[in-house]
């Protein structure tokens, strides 16, 4: 029988970073990370940056006390949308010039 490894994470951040994306404005931001590249960096970025929580697929994970869980979870969230609007910054900074000769050529 073959197992598959699952990041369960990455679902996270991807619906993470749609949701930070949505509260900033249509330009510079949500325009530069609609492309395909930025938006692939911009996930890297956040992975690198936070724990990754991995399964076996098939496998049930081990059950956790629901009390620390709970204020864990609220803390890696607030890790995690932190990590994402620093990633943001970054990777807009890091690519200005790139980015604005893309926005005068569209």
């Amino acid at each position: 029988m073959s197992h598959e490894l699952v990041n369960l994470t990455l679902p996270m951040v991807l619906q993470e970073i749609g949701d930070v994306l949505n509260e900033y404005p249509e330009h510079p931001y949500q325009s530069a990370f609609s492309i395909h590249e930025y938006r692939q960096r911009l996930v890297a970025h956040v992975l690198s940056q936070v724990p990754n929580h991995y399964a076996i697929a098939g496998e049930h994970p081990p059950t956790r006390n629901p009390i620390s869980r709970h204020s864990s979870r609220l803390a890696e969230r607030l890790h995690l949308e932190t990590v994402i609007r620093g990633g943001i910054l970054h990777i807009l900074r890091e690519n200005a010039d790139r980015l604005s000769h893309m926005q005068l050529t569209l």
